[in-house]
């Protein structure tokens, strides 16, 4: 795992000062607190990914990934941030996850067996994923 440069820490202090290592700022100002548990010591290090829809760009979740590879699913107790504008469960166990603005169809609520744990089945040709950066404040 790479150390951060203090300029690197400079900038997380320029995002917010209640941010570090093992906090991450939301769109919504809210703070999110890094999991780490024994999913996240198992595959690797996580990274936060800005998840939105393929066909409108609409930004929809912050979610915390475990390790390398493709985004198959996404374990709900990984959603960091949902947009407000998202309706249905909150939690997504009983409604698919859509778009609010074009409706596409995202992801499909499951339980993965494996880990006995609920997760959404992404459908990989309606969203796209980058790695979430937190804005600067405002200045």
């Amino acid at each position: 795992m790479r150390k951060q440069t203090h300029e690197e820490e400079a900038n997380m202090a320029d995002i917010d000062p209640r941010v570090d290592k093992n906090h991450i700022l939301m769109p919504d100002d809210s703070i999110y607190r890094i999991q780490r548990d024994r999913y996240q010591k198992v595959r690797g290090v996580p990274s936060m990914l800005s998840i939105s829809c393929a066909s409108c760009n609409e930004h929809l979740l912050v979610y915390q990934k475990d390790g390398p590879g493709p985004l198959k699913r996404c374990y709900l107790d990984r959603i960091a941030w949902r947009s407000s504008e998202i309706e249905g469960s909150p939690d997504f166990t009983h409604n698919p996850l859509t778009c609010p603005s074009c409706q596409s169809h995202i992801g499909t609520p499951m339980n993965y067996k494996t880990e006995n744990r609920p997760a959404l089945r992404m459908n990989k040709s309606n969203f796209q994923k980058k790695v979430y950066s937190p804005r600067p404040k405002a200045k």
